[in-house]
């Protein structure tokens, strides 16, 4: 049987607005927010705007599967 292959599906950029990312994860407005600020999701601010880290995000997860 051959090897798995793994398949990384990436947004084209690599930042999200954190309402946006609630929605695309399916989850509560108000649980992704308390993600970030409690530093469970890598952010960036923009002003007073705050986007989720995505390309950190990825790395994280893809490190955090390899070990």
């Amino acid at each position: 049987m051959p090897d798995s292959i793994k398949l990384v599906q990436l947004y084209p950029v690599p930042i999200m607005h954190w309402r946006f990312f609630a929605q695309q994860v399916g989850v509560d407005e108000g649980i992704v927010r308390g993600l970030c600020e409690k530093g469970h999701l890598p952010i960036v601010h923009f002003g007073r705007h705050r986007f989720i880290n995505l390309a950190r995000l990825t790395a994280e997860c893809i490190a955090q599967e390899e070990d």
